[in-house]
């Protein structure tokens, strides 16, 4: 007999996050295929922001605090939340950090240096969100270890849970209609995507059949764009940043879609949206060779081209190589979508956490 919707176990989502990012949709749908009833305590920052925000936090804390919560989750962004949870909640909190502020803007995106206020403004925003919480996730074992090393911090406090997609955006599409060969890249521009070396790849492959579709807006776009007109790449779309409902046709339309392709510390440490994405809908990819990609996979062999990170001419090979081989894009494909589909949806993804989450809460609790 099923349980009716009062009787299910509950979680909260807690923090000024928004539910429609892909990490926090991934874990919101996963603990509902999983039987839980899930509690928004949110304020979105879009439309408060300052320290007002965390007294509309405390309203929506006073509206669901007799709630039998099981787990009280902080989602992503949730640094400057943990502690409230922390005060308010007075139980085991599980972070969701999901990345390092201080590596994010300090070493990946290079925003501010970290000697200056503001990187250590991160770096402390960083340490203390994940002291104060009981359990923290990150994406990778490559990001857990960075954590370990960079905030001193006890690796049982960590646990991996991948990024993974929603098949209910993400699914297989006909395939693309014959014509242009099409490689396909959506980001936000920032420096571990490597665009640079996409630029590169394009231009030596400009006597190729292949056009390349780069979608999307953010830090590095205006210098990108700039640097493909320099080059006169005529091989190359730009596409401003779509609605999410939209982008599921553009990836459909793609022959091969792209990862990423730089050299900053971070790329050897995460797996991106756009890769999760891009397999759940069947399509062959192509990024770089990192410890996270393998890791997600092993013992496997990753169903994935691989190349060395910050190398335009591997890249453009490996691309040269699938424009001949049509029978591996479809084989690529197929794999990868299978993979994704077994491990790597909301539903998989959480019943893998909640295997966890109690362990890790009581032990946390016994050694309190």
């Amino acid at each position: 007999m099923e349980k009716t919707d009062k009787e299910l176990p509950e979680v909260c989502f807690f923090g000024i996050y928004d539910p429609l990012y892909s990490r926090n949709r991934v874990l919101i749908r996963g603990f509902k295929e999983n039987g839980y009833r899930i509690v928004s305590c949110r304020v979105s920052p879009r439309e408060h922001r300052g320290i007002l925000k965390y007294f509309l936090l405390i309203r929506e804390y006073l509206r669901i605090r007799k709630h039998p919560f099981e787990f009280i989750i902080v989602a992503f962004p949730g640094h400057t939340a943990v502690w409230l949870a922390r005060l308010l909640f007075g139980r085991p909190i599980v972070f969701d950090a999901f990345v390092s502020l201080y590596d994010s803007n300090v070493f990946d995106r290079k925003l501010y240096g970290a000697a200056g206020l503001r990187g250590r403004l991160d770096w402390l925003r960083d340490y203390v969100s994940a002291r104060i919480a009981d359990v923290v996730l990150l994406d990778t074992t490559a990001h857990i270890d960075y954590f370990v090393q960079t905030f001193r911090l006890p690796r049982e406090k960590f646990l991996r849970v991948p990024v993974g997609s929603d098949e209910h955006v993400f699914h297989p599409h006909a395939d693309p209609t014959a014509g242009a060969f099409i490689v396909h890249f959506h980001g936000t521009f920032i420096p571990l995507h490597g665009i640079p070396y996409i630029l590169e790849a394009a231009r030596l492959l400009a006597n190729e059949p292949i056009r390349f579709r780069i979608v999307g807006s953010g830090q590095e776009s205006g210098r990108v764009r700039k640097d493909a007109a320099r080059l006169g790449l005529s091989n190359i779309e730009f596409v401003d940043s779509v609605p999410l409902q939209e982008l599921p046709a553009l990836i459909a339309s793609a022959q091969v879609c792209l990862g990423i392709f730089g050299d900053t510390a971070k790329t050897m440490r995460v797996v991106p949206n756009k890769v999760f994405e891009c397999m759940l809908m069947g399509k062959a990819i192509v990024t770089a060779d990192s410890p996270a990609i393998r890791e997600l996979f092993a013992p496997s062999t990753p169903p994935l081209v691989l190349v060395p990170p910050a190398d335009a001419a591997a890249l453009a090979a490996a691309l040269r190589g699938l424009l001949q081989e049509p029978a591996q894009l479809r084989h690529l494909g197929e794999a990868a979508a299978t993979f994704s589909k077994a491990h790597l949806t909301p539903r998989p993804i959480v019943a893998n956490l909640l295997a966890d989450l109690p362990s890790a809460v009581h032990n946390k609790l016994l050694r309190k």
